[in-house]
């Protein structure tokens, strides 16, 4: 699918566009966690003679591993934002929110924005949600695994090396 907006014989003012992300789109990104997505994406356009103002709506839900049991799970997500666009001479990011792009393009392309967005609505630690009685959604064979390592003291050994370290600067 193709994520750009004709903007030549665009006229100032608003405009809407929605974009449909799903697997396929992260095929371009081949270093991003996500594999399998649904997301909806609605755009609001400003224009004012060559300045270009985005908003982003995203919603929808990804498939990530999760950080605790290694399975896969379906986590829903939404995040907002905003981008800046102005034509110039001097194509090129200025800061995180704004953008100089060629007075001669004729498309804003908006993939790689659509996928920061979608990353950055990704929390930083990637868990399986509780079910309705609080109890953890994860695979129980990998819990029990873990929490007989973590009771047996398994991950309490240290390195001999180290220690000889730890003795230097003490």
């Amino acid at each position: 699918m193709d994520y750009t907006i004709p903007i030549n014989d665009l006229k100032d003012g608003k405009h809407q566009y929605g974009f449909d992300v799903a697997d396929e789109f992260f095929e371009a990104f081949p270093e991003s966690e996500v594999k399998k997505c649904s997301i909806h994406i609605d755009i609001e356009l400003i224009k004012r003679g060559t300045n270009i103002e985005v908003f982003f709506r995203l919603n929808g839900k990804v498939t990530v591993t999760c950080d605790r049991c290694l399975d896969e799970f379906e986590m829903p997500i939404e995040n907002e934002g905003h981008l800046f666009f102005e034509q110039s001479d001097e194509p090129g990011e200025v800061s995180d929110e704004l953008v100089m792009i060629s007075r001669s393009e004729s498309r804003l392309d908006l993939k790689q924005y659509i996928y920061e967005f979608i990353s950055l609505a990704i929390p930083a630690q990637k868990y399986h949600p509780e079910d309705e009685n609080g109890n953890s959604a994860c695979d129980p064979e990998m819990i029990r695994r873990l929490n007989e390592i973590k009771t047996t003291g398994g991950g309490n050994q240290t390195d001999p090396r180290w220690d000889k370290l730890k003795d230097l600067v003490n």
